[in-house]
């Protein structure tokens, strides 16, 4: 695993089945005043992340470009691409990160799947040039520390100083859209004895339903009514297991009737969801939202 992904994870699937900590090329920011500082550099020894120095990696050569921002590129390999990142979408990195010394801080596995972040995450250096990138491109980056962690508290291990990144864009995906029946649900939406409220967006050609006591791999998307997205499965990968005892018992009671390749939309009010808001009642930091919320499902594959 990267050193450095955000300690944002995904709320559901943490709940459903495990922890999904992401870390690596976060944009600095301070946790919460009761939290440790969050360590970031595993030992170099052995790490499967590790990648040799350029020749180059102490300052840009003279053939490197440089912007007013401070941050000098040279690009490796253009790309096919058409489409440009922007803050809001998701994209699949291979990079590693070094000091200027040469020592390396991240990373992404050499031999494995690229690692899948959220644009506004990374570092601002990063952020930046990624949104000029398109798929397939490969760039050096001599980026200022202004830019990188610089003097940030929230880390125990971030480098200080100036930093050099290696970055390939290998894919781009949008973030969902906010749907427009958000607070009311249209004509044709069905309703439930319990109050859950759903419709079919895509049929699927499945014949089987999901058990309670069952596991499924899904694509999901979740909103309060306001349109604040509050959790992407996309964030983490393309499909994300899901055990269905553990799922809010409105979704849950959705995926029952559903089969591999139905969409749905659910309006879950807050008793089918996380709880309800209740004046005195507070959510939890970090936490999922109380009171009603909508989510886009589908269901892609029921596992044994």
């Amino acid at each position: 695993m990267p050193a450095l992904r955000s300690v944002r994870g995904s709320l559901i699937v943490a709940l459903s089945l495990a922890a999904c900590g992401r870390t690596g090329a976060v944009r600095p920011s301070s946790p919460p005043a009761t939290a440790a500082p969050i360590e970031l550099t595993p030992s170099m020894n052995g790490a499967p992340w590790a990648t040799p120095a350029p020749a180059d990696v102490s300052r840009p050569p003279a053939d490197a470009e440089r912007d007013a921002s401070g941050v000098a590129r040279k690009i490796l390999a253009h790309g096919k691409g058409t489409v440009h990142p922007t803050p809001t979408t998701y994209v699949d990195l291979r990079y590693a990160g070094w000091e200027r010394n040469g020592n390396q801080f991240e990373g992404t596995p050499t031999d494995a799947e690229p690692g899948r972040y959220e644009l506004r995450e990374l570092v601002p250096g990063l952020e930046k040039e990624l949104m000029l990138m398109v798929a397939g491109e490969r760039r050096r980056l001599w980026v200022p520390s202004a830019l990188a962690y610089g003097e940030r508290v929230s880390y125990t291990n971030a480098p200080k100083g100036d930093v050099t990144y290696d970055v390939e864009l290998v894919r781009v995906t949008p973030r969902p859209p906010v749907p427009p029946d958000l607070q009311v649900a249209p004509k044709g939406a069905k309703t439930t004895k319990s109050g859950l409220v759903y419709l079919v967006l895509k049929k699927g050609t499945g014949k089987a339903h999901p058990t309670e006591q069952g596991h499924a791999r899904v694509i999901y998307t979740a909103w309060t009514p306001n349109g604040h997205m509050f959790e992407c499965s996309l964030a983490t990968a393309d499909v994300v297991p899901v055990a269905l005892r553990r799922l809010p018992a409105g979704w849950r009671e959705a995926m029952l009737h559903m089969v591999e390749g139905d969409k749905s939309r659910l309006w879950l009010p807050g008793n089918l969801a996380f709880g309800e808001l209740q004046p005195g009642r507070e959510a939890v930091p970090f936490g999922p939202p109380l009171g009603p919320v909508v989510f886009d499902v589908e269901l892609v594959a029921i596992l044994p």
